[in-house]
């Protein structure tokens, strides 16, 4: 069988063209690495999120989530507050410098990835998140 019908070849080399297209579009102009990115756009959908819960989310270690919870925090675009419910949990916040950072990350990186799928129509786009969701799922 030809490497180009492959589907995880295929996956790659798609996550090379996005992975540039994300560094053109947020990493360089808005100093965000992917991960940064969907850990911030994670909070801003879901507030108040543990950094348990993030960290599952993500299935990501709990010592690497607050690495880089430690390192937003360090430039101020989230806060930790103490969970009500639980005194010794935390709840994870944007800062107004973070919810405007990631608010323009996001658009241009909508934009981008506009761009980047317009030969596609918007028909092809759906059917293939839809896919992308279901191998990234597990599910049939």
């Amino acid at each position: 069988m030809p490497l180009h019908r492959i589907f995880g070849y295929q996956l790659v080399q798609a996550g090379i063209v996005t992975g540039g297209n994300f560094m053109r579009a947020v990493g360089k102009p808005h100093k965000l690495r992917p991960v940064e990115f969907t850990i911030l756009q994670l909070i801003r959908e879901t507030p108040h999120i543990s950094p348990t819960t993030l960290a599952k989310t993500l299935a990501m270690t709990t010592p690497s989530m607050t690495a880089w919870l430690d390192k937003l925090s360090k430039r101020k675009l989230l806060i930790r507050e103490k969970s009500v419910s639980d005194g010794r949990g935390q709840k994870l916040a944007l800062t107004a410098s973070g919810s405007a950072l990631v608010e323009k990350a996001l658009a241009a990186l909508l934009e981008s990835e506009a761009a980047l799928l317009a030969h596609l129509s918007l028909g092809e786009r759906e059917m293939f998140l839809e896919i992308l969701k279901k191998i990234s799922n597990g599910k049939n």
